[in-house]
């Protein structure tokens, strides 16, 4: 099985509409699945992701699955471009400061990028360190490690905006329609990892 793991509601409804994946009202969090993929919508930030996915894989079975995460993430203008997508090799978190290397054989074509998780986002545009920022990637992995080998974790990241949101925050259009550009490339990844 591949459970797809993302925050908002806005980044999986074209996941959901692209796959044709039913509700399952089975649970306290929402799932949407059919007999590929799960997908999870956990909440955003670390909190909302670490209650989301203990209840679920505490209450469901895993076996021999693939975790991917799959949301929108601020970058840094100079080095990025909006709706870009990256395979990230590398998370660290803004409180512990431990950064983790993700390690895998293939990259199948995809750019690279790390992901710094922050615990609130950063919209004046003044974060120093390299790579992406988003508030989830290391909360799973945390999860994730508990449960499961890391090798089946995943992490794709799409750049939403350059962190200069305070006069306006996306909107749940913005967010979906950044997710479904990248739809063809993502589905491509998933089943190239699927025969791993």
């Amino acid at each position: 099985m591949q459970y797809i793991l993302t925050a908002l509601k806005a980044e999986a409804k074209p996941i959901i509409d692209y796959y044709d994946l039913a509700y399952d009202n089975s649970g306290s969090i929402p799932v949407f699945k059919n007999n590929i993929y799960t997908l999870l919508v956990t909440g955003a930030g670390r909190i909302n992701v670490y209650k989301s996915l203990t209840k679920y894989f505490k209450n469901n079975k895993i076996d021999r699955s693939q975790f991917i995460n799959i949301g929108i993430s601020g970058g840094h203008q100079n080095n990025c471009d909006l709706g870009q997508m990256f395979l990230i090799d590398k998370i660290s978190d803004d409180i512990s400061k431990v950064l983790i290397s993700l390690r895998y054989d293939n990259y199948f074509g995809l750019l690279k990028n790390r992901v710094n998780t922050v615990s609130k986002p950063i919209t004046n545009g003044e974060f120093e360190r390299k790579g992406l920022v988003d508030m989830e990637a290391y909360k799973i992995y945390e999860v994730i490690n508990q449960i499961d080998n890391i090798e089946n974790l995943f992490i794709l990241k799409i750049v939403s905006d350059f962190m200069k949101l305070s006069e306006s925050l996306l909107s749940s259009q913005e967010v979906y329609n950044f997710i479904e550009q990248n739809l063809v490339e993502i589905d491509i990844f998933l089943k190239a990892i699927r025969k791993f």
